[in-house]
């Protein structure tokens, strides 16, 4: 079809102009193709730069997170191999250059593969024994600083970075030897090649977050390169770098920074508190333009067709919609000539199809918002991790309770020693303890109970109507149900009550204070108990 005849009401434009302005169905037309060019060309520009900020986001976070479990790794490393050489020493305070030494080394190598190479020096620092036994220095004193400073403060101690008397650029990590009388034996040292294969270059080669152009350092409190993918680099000093100087204060977090070579990268930081080193993991901000500029390009690949063909579908409808108007506009220009007799009004369909339609469809919309906000509303009134009712909720339901002045007990729990639970089994069991608790509470309460998380492990059951002694014998229902239950971690756990009913003056305030200095007196009385407030409470 011509585009003119699409766009023109009567197949030629001069039609247009001799009517002295444009048909309802040329303008219709023409906002529905400007509109449809800029909205395109505003989503393009906003899904570039909303595609952008997210995936600069997304990259500072997750190289976050990949330094802070290098660093943690790191440090896991570190202190296993101070522990092998603490062990081997303890050995050794009684077998001093004894003929096993060499098998204890093969251990103390083999033990965690951290040392490319282990030693044990004398109390002059002369090398007694070495692992690999090539390496041309026994019999030979050591004088590097790191020797000297091991040596003399007779302490555990990793090294800063140093050349040491192979030649070679290394960290020692290094244990005092004392006999069982506590003289100065010597020491047992374990090196680290940085310019050689070794386990960190393993760990920071294998990243969980790899994405083009990225990559792991690590520096050392001297702000020196001590692992790099280019190894070029070990040993430079990069203290201009703005994330090094965050990491070596003992920082960790995430920020985009123009590195000491000149590049523009996203940068996550965590220290390696063991020994005061920075973890840095990076990616190329070029990354996200590229990415975001491919999508951009997919968005005009996969709708150009789509619109191609919503536009024609719209010429045509805006078309068909505008021809009863066209047809009054032109009867009302055909009367203004003096021969008019004989002139019919056209007959015009009356019907309201669209609006019907268009009133449906939003019924329709209307309905679905409501349910959505609904869905939202009852998420709002929820706690995420156990599906209680939240703090919010929970004062929305006493404020109720005090506009219609209901009595009612006010029961405030909380687990026992729940940091030891996280401690020692994490915080993913302490979360599904927490669950737990919430599921007892449902189950052993009444239907017009209502169970909340207070916050952190303190959970509350607001009990409509009853009076001290009731809500008294609730709570120990629960309590004694907790102590006896086996928990996600195996064993069970305990909880202190305090109990409150509301005051005749239906202060709220003064309820909670009283079931809080409840709680605090089960809390000093031993715990795994629940006391009702009294007047000594208050």
């Amino acid at each position: 079809m011509n585009t003119l005849a699409i766009i023109t009401q009567e197949g030629d434009l001069s039609c247009i102009m001799k009517r002295k302005g444009f048909t309802l169905h040329f303008l219709v037309t023409t906002t529905v193709v400007l509109s449809l060019l800029v909205t395109l060309l505003v989503s393009s520009i906003v899904g570039f730069q909303s595609n952008k900020d997210a995936l600069v986001s997304n990259t500072l976070e997750l190289n976050r997170i990949n330094a802070e479990k290098v660093a943690i790794t790191t440090n896991d490393l570190l202190g296993s191999a101070k522990n092998t050489l603490a062990i081997a020493a303890d050995h050794l305070a009684t077998k001093f250059l004894h003929d096993d030494n060499m098998q204890m080394l093969q251990l103390v190598k083999e033990s965690n593969n951290i040392f490319n190479s282990v030693f044990i020096a004398d109390n002059s620092g002369t090398v007694k024994i070495t692992l690999p036994e090539n390496l041309g220095v026994i019999g030979k004193k050591l004088e590097s600083e790191a020797i000297q400073v091991a040596l003399s403060q007779r302490r555990p101690l990793i090294s800063e970075p140093y050349t040491g008397i192979t030649g070679r650029y290394i960290i020692l990590v290094s244990h005092p030897i004392f006999s069982a009388d506590g003289q100065y034996l010597g020491l047992i040292g374990g090196s680290i090649y940085l310019n050689e294969p070794n386990v960190f270059e393993v760990l920071l080669s294998s990243p969980t977050f790899s994405p083009s152009g990225s990559y792991v350092y690590v520096v050392s409190k001297q702000g020196e390169l001590l692992f790099h993918p280019n190894k070029n680099r070990i040993g430079e000093a990069v203290t201009a770098n703005p994330v090094v100087q965050s990491v070596l204060k003992g920082d960790k977090g995430e920020r985009t920074v123009i590195n000491t070579v000149g590049d523009h990268m996203l940068a996550g930081y965590a220290p390696v508190h063991e020994v005061g080193w920075g973890v840095i993991s990076q990616s190329p901000y070029e990354n996200v333009n590229e990415a975001s500029t491919r999508l951009v390009k997919q968005i005009f690949l996969y709708s150009a067709p789509i619109l191609i063909i919503l536009l024609i579908i719209v010429i045509l409808l805006t078309r068909f919609i505008s021809g009863p108007l066209y047809k009054l506009a032109s009867f009302a220009e055909d009367i203004t000539i003096d021969d008019y007799h004989g002139l019919k009004v056209p007959t015009i369909h009356n019907w309201n199809y669209e609006a019907n339609e268009l009133k449906k469809t939003i019924e329709k919309t209307v309905l679905s918002m409501q349910n959505r906000i609904n869905v939202l509303s009852d998420e709002a009134k929820k706690d995420t991790l156990t599906g209680l009712n939240n703090r919010r909720t929970m004062d929305r339901v006493l404020q109720e309770w005090l506009n219609r002045n209901l009595a009612y007990s006010y029961i405030i729990l909380d687990i026992d020693h729940f940091k030891s639970v996280n401690d020692t089994y994490g915080h993913h069991m302490g979360d599904a303890v927490l669950q737990f608790l919430a599921a007892k509470m449902i189950e052993l309460t009444g239907p017009d109970d209502v169970c909340c998380r207070f916050g952190g492990e303190e959970f509350v059951i607001l009990s409509p109507g009853a009076a001290a002694e009731d809500a008294y014998k609730l709570a120990e229902t629960i309590r004694e149900n907790i102590a006896s239950s086996p928990t996600p971690i195996g064993n069970t756990i305990t909880i202190s009550i305090g109990i409150a009913a509301s005051s005749s003056l239906q202060d709220v305030e003064d309820t909670k204070q009283r079931a809080d200095a409840a709680l605090y007196a089960s809390k000093q009385n031993g715990r795994n108990r629940s006391t009702i407030a009294s007047a000594a409470n208050k």
